[in-house]
């Protein structure tokens, strides 16, 4: 048995005839009736009951159309999605990223799928946390770059880890609080702090903070980390982020880090649907990602 068979089952069952079937099919009813007939001789069984104006199926043949529609629908959504990559996915990627995930991955990954599918579109927003997740589920994004807070198991959402790193504090070379790190929480609530927001396992380590704590904590909020960084390098400011946000920064001296008593893990992720893991498109994305 071959596709070929499944869909000429699939016909008949639907036209209730083989006149039907065949008219549906554009061939002729006699040269479907030779194929079903040879096909059941080489099977050993009988799939219709034959009148002069209708075909019925038997329990082999209602058998096969049960599932031909779900395998009829896979082959055309495979045959869809090896035109598109054949066409190189002549369309739009909608992408949505944070600001740190924006710095890295999304460069590389824009830079390896442009050469990969020369003809596909690529629009990249930024987006915060809540408008984020909003857009992704309403089909705005095809997909997000996004750190481990966003990545909690979601239903109907299709999660891949891209890279780790951590969470970092750095301050200029002659910033007095290097003489005291590692920093504590309290200690620490005393700096004027410079970045993209606290997340929610900075927040829970900072505790309950006072009036003057909390206005040293939003001394500065910014969506771009270059900002964030020039607060650092030129004022009294400390900064914090993932580290690779810092890396040229601290490879030159211009910043160091400032130790804390805890260590805060960084993690990339990428979020999708369900429905558009299934390209191919979105697959090559992840993985340049992961490269």
């Amino acid at each position: 048995m071959d596709l070929r068979h499944i869909e000429q089952i699939a016909a008949i069952c639907r036209a209730g005839s083989f006149s039907g079937a065949a008219k549906s099919l554009g061939i002729a009813q006699p040269t479907l009736s030779k194929s079903i007939s040879r096909l059941e001789a080489k099977l050993g069984i009988q799939l219709f009951e034959r009148t002069n104006a209708s075909a019925r199926p038997t329990a082999y043949g209602q058998f096969v159309a049960d599932h031909a529609s779900t395998l009829l629908q896979n082959v055309a959504t495979l045959g869809h999605e090896l035109e598109q990559m054949a066409k190189g996915e002549a369309g739009m990627l909608k992408i949505g990223v944070g600001p740190a995930t924006r710095l890295h991955p999304l460069p590389k990954v824009m830079q390896k799928a442009a050469q990969a599918f020369p003809r596909l579109q690529f629009v990249t927003r930024y987006a915060g946390p809540n408008l984020m997740m909003r857009a992704l589920r309403a089909g705005t994004f095809d997909l997000v770059f996004c750190n481990h807070q966003l990545a909690t198991p979601q239903d109907g959402l299709i999660r891949v880890k891209v890279f780790e790193d951590r969470y970092i504090v750095v301050a200029r070379p002659d910033h007095s609080a290097l003489k005291a790190a590692p920093l504590s929480a309290a200690e620490f609530a005393r700096l004027p702090l410079a970045s993209a927001g606290l997340t929610p396992d900075f927040r829970a380590w900072l505790g309950i903070t006072g009036e003057t704590q909390t206005r040293n904590l939003e001394a500065f909020l910014s969506d771009d980390y270059d900002l964030i960084k020039q607060m650092a390098v030129e004022s009294n400011h400390v900064a914090r982020g993932p580290r690779f946000v810092f890396a040229k920064e601290l490879e030159r001296g211009d910043l160091v880090e400032l130790g804390l008593d805890t260590d805060f893990q960084y993690e990339c992720w990428m979020l999708t649907s369900g429905a558009r893991w299934r390209s191919p498109i979105v697959k090559a994305i992840a993985r340049f990602a992961k490269e």
